[in-house]
């Protein structure tokens, strides 16, 4: 199957390169097991772009790879909540001298002796790899004083056949509930197969079971506060046309949160924990 797969390719593609947003370890391995070498590198328009990157020599699926030739990397961990995390600091000829015109911005990311704060979370191995966690701004405390970072579970839990988008939510809950926009085809597949009359896909108690169900396989690996324990059922995608998603596809959260914010805070109700 994987030389079908390879031949569909040209046959002769030995490798590929990701950059640009965040890629899912599970989809690196499986695309390295097709027998594609995968290759991951990190870096911003403000450094021109590179700063690390996986190689022949060394490389590390999961990572961003080694900081290149004549580039240097800082984590600033008071602003981590894990031991060795923290913004990523980035130092070296290709940093940007400054926006134009605009020294509010300058001050809020430029240090005294000359580095960048990216504005992303991240920690280096023992052997020199780095690793991108998240974004600063995306990150949220919950009222036990735990801090979450969204991005890479809601990354984990898209990779779910049933599962078109979600939105993790709880700053200042004491857990959190997601909002998960449900592949409406994939999810009447799995119901005819299941027999019976089909209910509305948001509220049949089978496909809140099999989203429960999703989430918890997905979430496995991630520390247990992380993990929601609700989940609200939407239909509606979040897109540019809806204006819930930027024109680079990135999440507008608060967005998210105006239009479906009464719905998420029913998740907490009637939860004696939840009431802060």
């Amino acid at each position: 199957m994987f030389r079908k797969v390879r031949a569909r390719f040209g046959g002769r593609l030995e490798y590929v390169l990701s950059a640009s947003a965040a890629l899912s370890k599970e989809v690196a391995e499986f695309v390295d097991a097709l027998g594609l070498r995968v290759y991951e590198g990190y870096g911003l328009t403000e450094t021109s772009p590179m700063v690390t990157a996986n190689t022949r020599d060394a490389r590390r699926l999961g990572s961003v790879g080694k900081v290149i030739p004549g580039v240097r990397v800082a984590i600033d961990t008071s602003l981590g909540d894990a031991p060795g995390q923290g913004e990523i600091v980035v130092y070296g000829p290709n940093v940007t001298q400054g926006y134009y015109r605009r020294p509010e911005e300058n001050e809020k990311v430029l240090t005294a002796d000359g580095g960048l704060r990216t504005g992303d979370l991240g920690y280096f191995d023992a052997d020199g790899f780095l690793y991108v966690t998240g974004r600063i701004k995306e990150q949220y405390k919950l009222s036990n004083g735990k801090y979450v970072m969204p991005g890479p579970l809601e990354e984990e839990l898209k990779l779910s056949p049933y599962i078109a988008n979600v939105m993790l939510h709880g700053a200042n809950r004491p857990y959190n509930v997601a909002l998960v926009v449900i592949d409406e085809p994939a999810v009447r597949e799995w119901l005819s197969q299941q027999g019976g009359e089909l209910d509305d896909l948001t509220s049949d108690p089978r496909v809140e079971r099999l989203i429960d169900d999703e989430v918890r396989r997905a979430a496995s690996s991630f520390r247990g506060f992380e993990v929601p324990r609700r989940v609200l059922l939407v239909r509606e995608d979040f897109t540019t046309e809806n204006d819930l998603l930027t024109p680079t596809l990135k999440l507008k959260r608060r967005n998210v949160e105006k239009r479906h914010g009464a719905a998420l805070d029913e998740l907490y109700g009637g939860d004696a924990e939840a009431k802060v």
